[in-house]
């Protein structure tokens, strides 16, 4: 009997040798790129240092950022200070002229009056987006807030019951489960905490209206009536520029 040999295939391709990179025997993807993943953590520290010092006051509307006085006073490249200060500026935060001068961003009349239109619909909307999850845990929570403004309020501590106050709006919209117009609200509501503490500590600590007007939002979604709610926290809003209008 003959025996053939096999016969190849007419279209075998030649195996390729396997080239293993990094990633394929675990290396952590920081150590690939050491130098950007440090320039991040320092972008992403000087964004979150900078921005809280605009929303205390420590850098108030109209002054100047000096960015290589950051950068040598936090020993750092002025690099990550100035990514940082693009970042504070696509929020709105500061405003960078063509020559580089960093200035914090200070709103005129219209500018406040549109921002303050743009969140009593948003919040609004987020009200009425949480018709189904105001729960009884949340009713209690945001009870407790309001204790804590009027608390606030009485030490004439007027941090605290900002605070407070922060915390009260932003559970009703994360109530909303609206993510994109969370991230929008708490935006323009960190731009206006520095106005906010002013008017507030020269109202005795906390505005009394502010109170009455929450307790209206409040008993509104206790009784379950979320479009009476939504108008309160409109209702709210409006008064609120009214009040940052005359006192900042």
């Amino acid at each position: 009997m003959k025996i053939r040999a096999p016969r190849k295939a007419a279209h075998a391709k030649p195996r390729r040798a396997r080239v293993e990179t990094p990633r394929a025997r675990g290396a952590a993807p920081s150590t690939l790129l050491p130098s950007l993943a440090r320039h991040e953590t320092l972008e992403g520290l000087a964004y979150r240092d900078i921005r809280k010092a605009i929303m205390e006051g420590r850098l108030a509307p109209g002054e100047r950022i000096v960015a290589n006085a950051i950068a040598v006073a936090a020993g750092v490249s002025r690099i990550p200070v100035m990514q940082a200060l693009r970042r504070l500026e696509s929020d709105g935060f500061v405003r960078i002229t063509p020559h580089k001068d960093v200035v914090v961003t200070a709103l005129s009349a219209d500018e406040f009056r549109e921002r303050f239109l743009m969140m009593a619909a948003l919040e609004a909307l987020c009200v009425r987006e949480a018709r189904t999850r105001i729960s009884p845990a949340l009713l209690t929570r945001l009870r407790a807030l309001q204790k804590g403004m009027a608390a606030g309020r009485a030490a004439g501590d007027a941090a605290r019951a900002v605070a407070a106050d922060s915390e009260f709006h932003r559970l009703l919209w994360e109530a909303s489960g609206l993510r994109q117009v969370v991230q929008t609200l708490q935006n323009v509501w960190d731009r206006g905490e520095y106005y906010r503490v002013i008017m507030h500590a020269r109202r005795g600590g906390f505005a009394r209206e502010s109170l009455a007007e929450h307790e209206q939002i409040l008993r509104a979604l206790e009784d379950g009536d979320i479009d009476r709610a939504a108008r309160a926290i409109e209702y709210h809003r409006m008064q609120a520029m009214g009040r940052l209008a005359e006192t900042t």
